[in-house]
């Protein structure tokens, strides 16, 4: 027996051991190591990030680090367009194939996201120096629009191999990869801008080092499976399930950034600042559901066939929620105390920053029902009907528009929290509904009900109390929750 088939044949034993308990469990724990490694993973990355912050305000005037931001946003927007769905399309069809049939999906998934990339960095490359000045980028220039072709360029050629990585269960590999990126990135970002002394458009030309960074990482994830062949029934199949993708994606973009302008409209600068400080406080939150569904989806689209899926999904989403609720209270209860802690003689947020402190757990419930229409989205994969996911989002994009217009002239940058967390609400609502009729899942709302239940009247007692309070309030969640684990834990 060849080593291929040998690792093919250790995998199918793998997945078919037990459909009962033990299986599940066996699963569980699988799928609760990968979620540590991504979680470990990302949260050196952001901390590595997070480093490149003071280098950036010190070193660039706010204008051009405005420019650098504001051309990074629209190189999230361009990537969606880039992708086309693309990656999805890998993941979901590469998940049920082996061997020449799955070098056949990672074919036309790598070679369309490489030939839509050069051509579009060929024409934005062309046509920078007439960009520059439309977006406004003075100080970036056409150095600036050409250095973010590249990195969209690069960024593309590992889409699909860091899919696969993903699939395969290789956090490891896909993680060293994304930890590389975050130290070259730094390491380029001190050469090139506080040594070399090439301002803004040198964020950009780090940028690009580090994308190129993680494309050769992956090259040998392309020399194995890249084999050119034609079929167009599976093109085709393909591209119909990754199309309805691309305005989920665009939508989702679009929920997580038209508060900001919006709120600029509607109120003010000092606003605008206010409600995004306090904002990036509530990340941590994101930041779990963001590792979570790296593990989750190649897990539910391995898993979706076992005669005890539903079953082994709802065990997911019912420790999944218990893991929320206890973050959760720990980010309300303790993250004002992190943000007026004293610094250096400064403070980690400064002073006038405060006021929105009370923003915070508005827009992590926001991030949890976020969690939780990740979770629902499922479905929409497993039974390939993507378009539900672009329904969702869209709905709870316009949402989110219609929720700020009426708020924030009422509440100011709070209303734009609340409509955050409004619009989060109606994404998972709906996908709940579209999740229940595509791949019904026995729910354990109940269960679910009381984790929250508890979590929110902690919350709420505790968020105004001393830190010895603040102490003991904590000991109650965590006893709690315990607690209410330990009633129904040989339930699910």
């Amino acid at each position: 027996m060849s080593k291929g088939h040998a690792k093919i044949g250790l995998s199918e034993g793998i997945g078919a051991i037990g459909t009962g308990s033990v299986g599940r469990r066996w699963q569980l724990r699988q799928l609760a190591s990968d979620t540590f490694v991504y979680a470990v993973t990302m949260l050196l990355v952001r901390l590595l990030t997070f480093l490149l912050t003071p280098l950036y305000t010190n070193v660039l005037q706010p204008e051009a680090f405005g420019e650098v931001s504001y051309l990074f946003a629209l190189l999230a927007f361009a990537n969606v367009v880039l992708a086309l769905g693309w990656e999805s399309a890998y993941m979901r069809f590469a998940a049920e194939r082996q061997g020449e049939a799955r070098r056949a999906v990672f074919a036309y998934a790598w070679g369309t996201m490489v030939v839509n990339g050069a051509l579009l960095c060929l024409g934005v490359w062309i046509a920078a120096p007439v960009l520059a000045p439309v977006l406004q980028l003075s100080r970036l220039g056409a150095e600036g629009v050409r250095a973010a072709a590249l990195v969209m360029l690069l960024d593309g050629v590992a889409v699909v191999p860091l899919a696969e990585l993903r699939l395969r269960r290789r956090p490891l590999w896909y993680g060293g990869l994304r930890l590389v990126n975050a130290v070259v990135q730094v390491a380029a970002t001190v050469l090139f801008v506080l040594v070399w002394r090439w301002g803004a458009p040198g964020v950009l030309w780090a940028g690009v080092v580090a994308s190129a960074s993680t494309a050769v990482g992956t090259a040998p994830v392309i020399a194995r499976l890249f084999r050119w062949q034609w079929q167009a029934g599976l093109y085709w199949e393909m591209l119909r399930y990754g199309l309805p993708a691309v305005p989920a994606a665009l939508a989702s973009i679009a929920l997580h950034v038209v508060d900001r302008p919006l709120l600029m409209l509607l109120a003010d600068a000092q606003a605008v600042g206010i409600y995004q400080a306090n904002y990036r406080l509530a990340l941590p939150m994101l930041l779990m559901v963001t590792v979570f569904e790296y593990a989750w989806r190649p897990f539910f689209l391995q898993q979706a066939q076992r005669p005890d899926g539903p079953q082994l999904f709802a065990a997911v989403f019912w420790r999944w929620n218990l893991t929320a609720a206890l973050f959760f209270v720990g980010m309300v209860l303790w993250i004002p105390v992190l943000a007026q802690m004293p610094i250096g003689g400064g403070f980690l947020i400064h002073p006038d920053y405060w006021e929105g402190l009370d923003i915070v757990p508005i827009v992590a419930a926001g991030y949890v029902l976020f969690g939780i229409y990740v979770f629902a989205a499922a479905a929409a994969h497993i039974r390939k009907r993507t378009e539900r996911l672009a329904g969702a989002m869209i709905l709870a994009a316009v949402t989110n528009i219609g929720l700020l217009l009426l708020l924030v002239p009422w509440l100011g940058y709070r209303g734009a929290a609340w409509a955050t967390l409004g619009a989060y609400t109606v994404a998972a609502l709906a996908m709940l509904l579209f999740a229940q009729r595509l791949y019904p899942v026995p729910y354990p709302w109940g269960r679910v009900g009381g984790v929250w239940g508890i979590a929110g009247i902690v919350a709420i007692l505790g968020m105004g109390s001393p830190i010895i309070g603040r102490l003991l309030w904590s000991v109650v969640a965590v006893g709690l929750l315990w607690g209410w684990w330990r009633i129904w834990r040989g339930s699910v």
